[in-house]
């Protein structure tokens, strides 16, 4: 269930930063990648036997973004951001 909740507070942060930064991809990007890093940091700590849900709701998560704004630069960088979180 917390996953669930983790991918909803995801999309909704992407979409309140999206709409504050004026869709700028390298700021968006830098703070959605530095907060999917902390969630997935989190997740991964609480429950070390089992990382594959903490895998799927980021992996959802990245698909959803992908498929909203089709941008390969976005995803890449979020990506990039993610891994420095």
């Amino acid at each position: 269930m917390e996953n669930v909740i983790a991918i909803g507070a995801g999309l909704v942060l992407r979409s309140a930063i999206d709409l504050l930064t004026d869709s700028d991809h390298r700021l968006t990007s830098t703070l959605v990648g530095l907060w999917e890093g902390i969630v997935l940091s989190h997740f991964l700590h609480k429950y070390p036997r089992n990382p594959n849900d903490a895998y799927l709701a980021l992996v959802t998560r990245f698909a959803i973004d992908f498929m909203l704004t089709n941008s390969l630069v976005r995803f890449v960088l979020t990506g990039v951001w993610t891994l420095v979180g």
